[in-house]
């Protein structure tokens, strides 16, 4: 009998410690993972966590030493009472940063890291910050990548009344890829905390961040994500939240140049001029692109004539070459990146301002084919053309221009007179 009360004794020690360690183990430190709710997490709580888990882990391993737990069932009971979890600030912080595996399960309308908290959180997010508002948060300006969303505080969470206590305390950024491993591009932003203001990511009279996708840093295409870590405080707790903005580096704008071989050469840009002049269908109809001069009628042997067409109700204008220079509309919008679809008042050289000085290039007037004719321009008011005269030369630009009517104005008897934007190389 003293063997066997022995034995039993070893038994429930024995129970206690696998208890013991299955708790600690299932205990998953990496964030929680949720669609649709702002970060909070108090570290004050963190305590109450630690002592409610150990309280429940003696009364579990006091009154039960017959039964079997599995692991499945007790992942499932974990997995039921998440919302409820708490961690403090400090320990999220570290498994943000050391553990992949919870973003790699995580799918496309789950990337707001959330670890909720009962009492509620200080942090408020807007719509583009959390679920189906990240899908869309990003925007390409230029080369800059862009975003929305606004991080506000609740102001009613200060039980002093006054609000004094409450502000935001941090913001930090961080770039990943795919692999969660962190991307060494610079990052542009405003230094707004601490501050009780809200934070508004995209307001360059707030933190206005941006990310170049030009920078070094990147070495691939794809898709990346911005991290931004919001902190506050309301004078006894801390808080934090966390969100991910999934944006992409296009392959056709920013990879179109790679190559296996590094003895292959990328392409060299060609910058162009710009010059205005003013032609008229009865005057001085005509207009030589390389010395950006209108020509007197009746311009038979010109770059481009313009010519009145249509009816009286419904003037028209039409353009031809005196000496076999093709045309056609240029068609951005139908080739990739198709992003640079660019029109009357939406230059090149103005919707690109990383480059300085302000240019365009050769490159950004794409075109599918060159023909004798041009109609309906007064139709096609805002309508970017393409030239290329008898001695275009695609190595160095030459006889290749750019042009588009920019104020059209409509005499007597349908004549017209044109003011003409015209790019050419020099």
């Amino acid at each position: 009998m003293k063997n066997l009360s022995v034995i039993r004794s070893f038994a429930a020690v024995a129970s206690l410690v696998a208890a013991f360690v299955f708790v600690g183990c299932s205990d998953d430190s990496s964030p929680v993972v949720s669609d649709g709710e702002s970060v909070a997490l108090s570290s004050s709580d963190a305590e109450e966590v630690e002592s409610s888990s150990s309280a429940k882990l003696d009364e579990k391993a006091a009154s039960s030493s017959s039964k079997n737990v599995s692991s499945s069932s007790a992942e499932e009971e974990l997995s039921s009472s998440s919302k409820k979890e708490k961690k403090s600030s400090s320990s999220f912080v570290e498994d943000e940063t050391n553990s992949s595996s919870s973003f790699e399960n995580s799918s496309s309308s789950e990337l707001v890291i959330v670890v909720p908290d009962p009492d509620g959180s200080i942090i408020v997010l807007s719509s583009e910050l959390f679920g189906e508002g990240l899908l869309t948060n990003s925007r390409l300006a230029g080369d800059d990548m862009r975003f929305k969303g606004r991080f506000s505080l609740d102001m009613t969470q200060d039980s002093s009344g006054n609000n004094v206590n409450i502000q935001f305390t941090s913001i930090e950024y961080k770039v990943i890829d795919t692999e969660n491993r962190n991307v060494a591009v610079n990052i542009v932003y405003n230094n707004v905390t601490p501050t009780q203001n809200d934070i508004d990511l995209n307001s360059i009279n707030s933190a206005g961040v941006k990310v170049n996708m030009k920078d070094a840093g990147f070495t691939a295409c794809g898709n990346y994500k911005l991290m931004v870590t919001v902190t506050a405080t309301d004078g006894a707790n801390n808080f934090q939240a966390t969100v991910l903005i999934p944006f992409e580096r296009e392959a056709a704008e920013y990879c179109r140049y790679a190559h296996s071989s590094s003895s292959v050469a990328q392409t060299k840009e060609i910058p162009m001029t710009t010059c205005e002049v003013i032609v008229s269908t009865n005057l001085n109809p005509g207009l030589d692109f390389a010395s950006c001069t209108a020509v007197p009628a009746p311009a038979t042997t010109a770059d481009i004539i313009f010519s009145k067409t249509g009816t009286r109700d419904n003037p028209e204008i039409t353009a031809t070459s005196g000496n076999g220079t093709q045309f056609a509309q240029i068609s951005n919008g139908d080739l990739l990146p198709s992003d640079d679809d660019y029109e009357v008042n939406m230059w090149p050289e103005d919707m690109n301002p990383d480059r300085v000085p302000a240019t365009a290039y050769v490159s950004d007037f794409k075109y599918k084919v060159l023909g004798a004719t041009l109609s309906d321009m007064i139709e096609n008011f805002n309508q970017i053309y393409v030239a290329a005269t008898t001695a275009y030369n695609k190595d160095t630009g030459a006889g290749f221009y750019a042009f588009a009517i920019t104020d059209p104005s409509q005499g007597i008897n349908g004549d017209y007179t044109l003011t003409i934007k015209v790019y050419k190389v020099e």
